[in-house]
């Protein structure tokens, strides 16, 4: 085809200077800018300025009186009218290199000229003064006009065009007066440079939006400046000073980016070499060395000893993960958009260096780099990498307990447990709670015994699992079998005995043996029983037939599954062992390989629950992974989704048991601690089970669990403290869920009234039953 061109491309000029601009949005994006522009100003093929001349100072100055803010950066680089014309170009492809060969950033000049355009009411302008000649060129106009966009000099040709000056002293001496500084108190290197150089450069605006009656909040634009990705290699590169209201900031010395303390166990960068080839989500293999063209990249990760994202002001706008290239920084991510829900990611950072990402994935602004597939390769790449080292933190992280002081803190947690039953619904304070119905207080059988009616003397143990049915589990497989057959100890009048200890046996220990008690190791293919017997005692369980298979082949259906939050939903494993046959009974591991360890919770027969929103794929075999065990080669995907349903309190009274050492009803395995979760912990699945857990994990608690050893009466009373928290919760939940419709948000104070009533009522009935307790370890029964 043929065709008959426009003399020109017409661009809408307006619109077109709207597109360029609007991503500067605030004054440290700005300022970022201008210390990115003075930086590329100082190299070789520009400015050409020696290393020990290398500084800046930025300005800022409130309004006072009918004097409006102003901001400024002084740079010693000394502006040309080579230079000012080149500026006044918008959208130039050569802006920094004009033409050089040297290995440089490559911008298009807008940055700078956005921030003038777009964030100041009054006159903005580059000044330069070098060689004796002055240059100034600027914007004036009302703000995102197409009027304040066309560029000029000021005030006119004759006096702002290669005007020759008399001295750059001068000049300088009146440039700073707005400021309220003299050129006496600049920094020491800068008056030197000037001095030296006989030039200097300022960039300025007046009149800045977006500051309340023309206060510039000096220290939160500072931090804010040194902390934003495009003024790093400004700041490595040069000293950089700041003067509020004619004051030296920082004591007059150098700017710089606090320091952020490593976490312990982790002082040093760890360096990881990118490899040359990486796939792409599509498996198609991406180069990151654009076929050996571009130097290998790397990926460096640091630790930090605060959590990142609850240190907002500090250390959360740091919390990213920042992409450059040789010789420019192209913008970040937060790390949380590439490891979500990541246990010990908030302790972690990182830098990745790929000179192959230019130019094709430096957007404008470099707020992010552009998306594409070398780019999706190389973030799956640094998540692999920050996975495994907040792995490695998170564990360091897990307080190492005594199993002994957990099985003495157990059996304290039971009578503490028991006797917080007295003060919940439905018997009121100080009742002994009362038959409850629609999940208040114990729900039991017609004919049974309430939770709170213990018996002393044990006379049998009575196993929930019909003891004609085989249990067939997969060789390799390993669980708490306490969880599956939960045995009940008895007395004679059909009463709970919850002091007796059990233990569990096998007929042979070549099939199945035990593991601290009731942890059940499938360990060989054959047949055998097992029991679980009364320490000390000779008072058995009914024997339960275990077959053990080795797993040839697991299919799980269905493929695909979503499950609201607080459902469960069943994943059958078809089994086929050695000789052929298949089942759907088998005991099996299960995992999922979400990195939020929490989102679904996984029975050892493969029901799950969705405890919280998110997506992850399920798995299940015999044995382990990476030394020959079978898994299913296609695994399950899992999405989480919210519930139209308010998921509903389990029966019963609610349960308070132990992280490292209590079994969570949904998984059959001990429920671990959680650095980062509150001490008083309850997720969804374990409000619908109507359990809480004391989460030894937490700062708080492991603080005082570490000192039981020393001082057991402060271990106590934290304990019983919490054991109070809970039920005062109980109380309030009650309340207000018993309102239903008729509950109303309301004001905080009437809130905290009903709140402090609780605390008053059920703390001065708890505790004149728990002081005895707190001191001498009696007195609960």
């Amino acid at each position: 085809m043929s065709i008959q061109r426009d003399a020109s491309i017409k661009f809408h000029e307006l619109g077109t200077l709207s597109a360029v601009t609007r991503w500067i949005g605030t004054h440290d994006e700005g300022i970022a800018e201008w210390l990115k522009n003075a930086r590329r100003a100082y190299q070789p093929d520009r400015a050409n300025v020696e290393e020990q001349h290398r500084s800046a100072v930025l300005l800022l100055k409130d309004a006072a009186g009918d004097a409006p803010a102003r901001i400024a950066l002084l740079d010693v680089g000394g502006a040309t009218l080579e230079d000012v014309t080149q500026w006044s170009t918008w959208q130039d492809i050569d802006a920094s290199s004009r033409g050089s060969s040297l290995p440089e950033e490559q911008t298009q000049g807008n940055g700078g000229k956005a921030y003038m355009y777009r964030l100041f009411r009054g006159p903005a302008r580059i000044l330069g003064v070098r060689n004796r000649r002055l240059n100034c060129k600027g914007f004036e106009g009302n703000l995102n006009s197409l009027e304040r966009g066309t560029p000029g000099f000021m005030p006119d040709n004759a006096a702002g065009c290669n005007l020759p000056i008399v001295s750059c002293e001068s000049e300088i001496k009146k440039a700073l007066e707005p400021y309220d500084v003299t050129f006496d108190e600049l920094p020491k290197d800068i008056q030197d440079a000037i001095v030296v150089r006989q030039a200097f450069t300022l960039v300025e605006g007046i009149d800045p939006v977006n500051f309340y009656k023309g206060r510039i909040p000096a220290d939160d634009l500072i931090q804010k400046i040194i902390r934003h990705d495009q003024s790093t290699l400004a700041i490595q590169q040069l000293r950089l000073y700041a003067v509020h209201n004619g004051r030296l900031i920082n004591n007059g010395t150098a700017l710089e980016p606090e320091s952020i303390p490593p976490y312990p166990g982790f002082e040093c960068p760890i360096v990881s070499e990118i490899p040359e080839e990486l796939p792409g989500e599509d498996g198609v293999m991406q180069s990151t060395t654009l076929g050996r063209s571009r130097p290998a990249g790397r990926v460096i990760l640091y630790s930090s000893r605060e959590n990142m994202l609850t240190a907002y002001k500090k250390l959360k706008p740091r919390w990213k993960v920042t992409y450059r290239t040789d010789h420019q920084m192209i913008g970040s991510k937060m790390v949380s958009e590439l490891v979500p829900a990541t246990p010990g990611s908030y302790f972690v950072y990182a830098t990745v260096e790929l000179s192959a990402l230019e130019p094709d994935y430096v957007a404008l602004g470099r707020i992010r780099p552009n998306d594409g597939p070398l780019v999706k390769a190389v973030d799956q790449f640094v998540a692999d990498k920050i996975r495994d080292l907040s792995k490695e933190i998170s564990d360091r992280r897990r307080q190492e307990q005594d199993q002994q002081a957990l099985d003495q803190v157990h059996e304290e947690n039971r009578r503490l447990d028991n006797f917080k039953n007295r003060f919940l619904p439905s018997g009121g304070i100080g009742g002994d709670g009362g038959i409850g119905d629609g999940g208040k207080g114990p729900t039991r059988k017609e004919g049974t015994h309430s939770d709170t009616e213990h018996g002393e003397v044990p006379e049998c143990i009575d196993l929930q699992w019909d003891i004609s049915q085989i249990l067939r589990v997969g060789v390799g497989v390993n669980f708490h079998f306490d969880s599956v057959l939960r045995p009940r100890v008895l007395d004679s009048a059909g009463r709970l005995v919850p002091r007796a200890k059990l233990e569990w046996f096998s007929g042979d220990r070549h099939v199945i043996k035990f593991e601290d008690g009731h942890l059940l190791n499938a360990v060989n293919k054959g047949v055998t029983e097992v029991w679980t017997q009364i320490r000390g005692t000779n008072i058995r369980s009914p024997k339960v037939q275990v077959e053990t298979w080795l797993v040839d082949h697991v299919l799980l259906t269905p493929r695909t599954l979503e499950i609201p939050l607080g459902k469960r939903t069943q994943i059958i494993a078809e089994v086929t062992n050695d000789e052929g046959l298949r089942g759907t009974n088998v005991f099996l591991i299960w995992e999922h390989d979400a990195d939020d360890p929490l989102i679904v919770r996984i029975s050892p027969t493969g029901w799950v629950t969705g405890n919280r929103p998110g997506r992850t794929s399920i798995s299940a075999g015999a044995g382990s992974r990476t030394e020959g065990g079978i898994w299913a080669r296609i695994r399950a995907e899992v999405n989480v989704i919210p519930s139209p349903d308010q998921p509903e309190r389990g029966g019963g009274f609610p349960q308070l048991l132990l992280t490292g050492r209590g079994i969570d009803p949904d998984t059959g395995e001990i429920r671990q601690g959680d650095p980062d979760q509150p001490a008083l912990w309850q997720e969804v699945r374990d409000y619908q089970n109507n359990i809480w857990w004391l989460n030894l994990e937490s700062a708080e608690a492991a603080f005082f669990f570490n000192r039981r050893k020393e001082d057991i009466k402060t271990w106590r009373g934290y304990h019983a403290q919490k054991v109070v928290e809970m039920v005062i919760q109980v109380h309030m939940k009650e309340e207000f869920d018993a309102k239903g419709e008729a509950e109303r948000p309301d004001i905080w104070a009437r809130h905290k009234a009903v709140l402090d009533s609780y605390h008053i009522q059920l703390t001065q009935a708890m505790w004149e039953k728990l002081q005895d307790y707190v001191l001498t370890g009696e007195g609960l029964e």
